[in-house]
């Protein structure tokens, strides 16, 4: 069960890669990535199809990016996640998001066990958007209502 300590921590960082950017700010690997850029961090898109997105250097995989990195978000369906978490490995991650839209469903529970069995701290179960700092509407408004039944974490 991951805790707020965990959150907090992940955010302190300002360099976060973004697996399944996506170029459509709409799509929510597009709007992660901008809600992390307007706040200045140092987000870092991963997607094997673009060279760019959102004037950022785009990378088709994690272990791609130069310099490494050891905090990333997988905005990617559960499906893809265990790919992901093989390369974050590869890559020296040392915490991992894993995000699938609340209305599709669950992380993928191999991929859960496979940060676990590669000592990537994982995060799941929240949208990343609720906890960066100074995200507003309507992000400010999930977590309050989470908040009010009790399924923040502590």
């Amino acid at each position: 069960m991951v805790d707020r300590k965990t959150i907090d921590e992940f955010y302190a960082q300002k360099k976060i890669a973004v697996i399944g950017a996506s170029r459509n700010r709409r799509k929510y690997g597009g709007g992660l990535l901008k809600a992390l850029l307007d706040r200045g961090y140092e987000a870092v898109p991963v997607n094997p199809n673009a060279d760019t997105i959102q004037e950022q250097a785009c990378y088709p995989r994690i272990q791609d990016i130069p310099g490494g990195i050891d905090r990333a978000i997988a905005a990617v369906p559960p499906e893809a996640q265990e790919q992901v978490v093989r390369d974050a490995a590869r890559a020296g991650v040392k915490t991992l998001w894993l995000h699938e839209h609340v209305m599709k469903g669950v992380s993928n529970p191999r991929a859960i066990y496979l940060c676990e069995e590669n000592g990537m701290t994982c995060i799941t179960g929240y949208c990343p958007l609720m906890f960066i700092p100074g995200t507003g509407f309507p992000h400010n408004l999930h977590r309050m209502l989470m908040g009010l039944f009790g399924a923040l974490p502590k």
